[in-house]
């Protein structure tokens, strides 16, 4: 029996989802909260069969609704995630979990004591890029891992935004945006020890703007690797996200902006590395799906997960206003 399915929201990806769910096995498209018109008007001629409302609490109350996929804006993911939960559905929320640690707790706690799954889709491990580095770090077909530098610079474009983007109280700026993608890349291939973390977050290039344009960030684990984190944006430059690894027999690189690919390093040469072509959003959703379906007590991306990389982000963020390294309990 296929489990119904609500989209909360359409975020920047449109109506991206509700594809995702049409393709998915055991799952079904019923409702789509979304309370922009704007933004529903298309999808609504192209998906006849999808019920709109306005508020995600109607698609919470919707018949036969069992899964929730929730794409809000960066401050509503603790309010609607714990609504969620308590409306007897499992989440699968777009990141970040929530804007703070104790925010995530809540969450957790909610989603234990209803019995239900809550994960956050850090998407980005699902990309072949990130798959491919993880492969060559874990076959250590380079050797020991020593280090990296994973990196996000791309114009801001404000106008572009809305409003919410650029208010950090809110969850704006490129930290909650781009930072959590990097912390939790690095988790990933790395391992969650992370013992501590130092750095600074600012707005160099958009004063005007209430929220972090900027970031450089230096992060320890127990185990004696490091990895450093850059971000920027610009008012105008070239985007280019992806990361530097270095091993003791080699390095690889992954590039996603004007160069697209993975490149391993050896003998003062650099070969490309073949990767196959996948759709992220459907793998992850797909996982989670089977994950609800099988009654697994937690969902493929740990549900802890969340709240450790916003543990991170916020000792980051504690840094910057300190000047000092900070340790991690």
């Amino acid at each position: 029996m296929a489990l119904g399915v609500a989209v909360l929201g359409t975020g920047r990806i449109g109506g991206r989802y509700i594809d995702v769910v049409r393709e998915t096995d055991g799952a079904e498209m019923k409702v789509v909260a979304e309370p922009r018109e704007e933004q529903v008007a298309d999808l609504k001629a192209r998906y006849p069969g999808v019920d709109f409302v306005a508020d995600y609490r109607e698609a919470l109350a919707a018949e036969g609704v069992d899964v929730v996929i929730g794409t809000l804006p960066h401050w509503l993911h603790h309010e609607a995630g714990i609504d969620a939960v308590n409306a007897g559905k499992h989440v699968f929320l777009e990141k970040p979990m929530a804007l703070t640690v104790a925010q995530c707790d809540e969450m957790l706690a909610a989603a234990r004591a209803n019995g239900k799954l809550l994960m956050t889709a850090h998407t980005q491990r699902y990309y072949p890029y990130n798959k491919k580095i993880k492969e060559i770090i874990d076959s250590q077909e380079l050797g020991e891992f020593v280090m990296a530098h994973v990196m996000w610079h791309k114009p801001l474009a404000p106008e572009r935004r809305p409003p919410w983007m650029l208010d950090q109280k809110m969850g704006g700026g490129m930290g909650y945006m781009d930072c959590t993608h990097l912390i939790d890349r690095l988790i990933w291939l790395l391992g969650p020890d992370i013992s501590s973390v130092s750095g600074i977050t600012r707005n160099f290039t958009h004063p005007e703007v209430d929220a972090d344009d900027t970031g450089m960030h230096f992060l320890r684990w127990k185990s004696g690797r490091v990895a450093m984190i850059s971000r920027m944006a610009y008012r105008t430059g070239v985007t280019e996200t992806g990361g530097d690894y270095y091993f003791t027999n080699g390095q690889a690189r992954t590039r996603q902006g004007i160069e697209n690919g993975v490149w391993i390093g050896r003998d003062e040469k650099w070969a490309e590395v073949p990767i196959p072509t996948t759709d992220s959003l459907l793998d992850e959703f797909r996982d989670f799906m089977v994950a609800v379906q099988r009654g697994d007590s937690d969902t493929p991306i740990p549900m802890e997960h969340g709240r450790h990389v916003v543990q991170i982000f916020e000792a980051i963020e504690q840094s910057h206003k300190t000047g000092r390294e900070v340790t991690l309990a």
